[in-house]
């Protein structure tokens, strides 16, 4: 599809009042800002946020640093580099995380397309129309059809990591992991040894927490991710 044009979703987009606080803070704000990822997908799904990820064309770590002091919270580089910066601001709902990040790439639809799976590639634009969703690779269509697919033929080699946090999702959400995905975990499994130990170790005990666990290790066992 490789539409970024914002249009209505088949449900409402459900947000906490902090993001509707945080529309009109950054009103000013010259560059582009948009809600990206897991976020997005939870309101779709009219699920608690607590993380919340934001995407820009500016100065990330000056946007999060800017966002930690309006709302009294926490400020955190996350990584300089490439631009990431993390917020954490309390509200009566509770510790709200946001990181916020540069673009990856030139543009939105470059960032969305360089992202794991297309329920988390889709977008809301911070300082528009909040009831509008940009999903150029059909994220919600994929969620109405329960299944889990990849954004892009090379998301999983690019981080094997990512095949571990298919599994969980897809019993998080009751998604059937689609054919090409799950080859492609199967082939990149062997890789996971050479990503970083902790965020292996992270993505494996939240795995473990899973209430379906036994679904959850059989299907790691399957595609030779337990072995590894």
């Amino acid at each position: 599809m490789n539409d970024v044009t914002p249009r209505q979703p088949g449900r409402p987009l459900s947000w906490p009042d902090i993001i509707f606080d945080l529309r009109e803070f950054l009103a000013d704000v010259p560059d582009e800002i948009y809600i990206v990822g897991g976020a997005v997908r939870d309101a779709l799904l009219h699920r608690p946020l607590k993380d919340i990820d934001l995407a820009t064309s500016g100065d990330a770590i000056r946007l999060a640093r800017r966002i930690a002091n309006q709302f009294n919270g926490d400020i955190f580089p996350l990584d300089s580099e490439r631009d990431v910066g993390r917020a954490l601001i309390d509200t009566p709902e509770g510790r709200l995380m946001f990181d916020v990040a540069r673009f990856r790439g030139d543009n939105l639809l470059a960032d969305l397309t360089d992202r794991d799976f297309t329920m988390n590639a889709m977008a809301a634009d911070l300082r528009g129309d909040l009831s509008l969703l940009l999903d150029p690779l059909n994220g919600e269509g994929d969620i109405a059809s329960k299944q889990l697919r990849r954004c892009a033929p090379y998301a999983l080699s690019s981080d094997p990591i990512r095949a571990l946090r298919a599994i969980r999702q897809s019993i998080q959400l009751g998604l059937r992991i689609e054919p090409a995905t799950l080859a492609d975990m199967r082939a990149v499994s062997p890789n996971l040894v050479d990503t970083s130990p902790e965020r292996g170790r992270d993505e494996l005990f939240k795995l473990l927490a899973l209430p379906k666990l036994a679904s959850s290790l059989l299907v790691a066992d399957r595609v030779g991710l337990l072995e590894v």
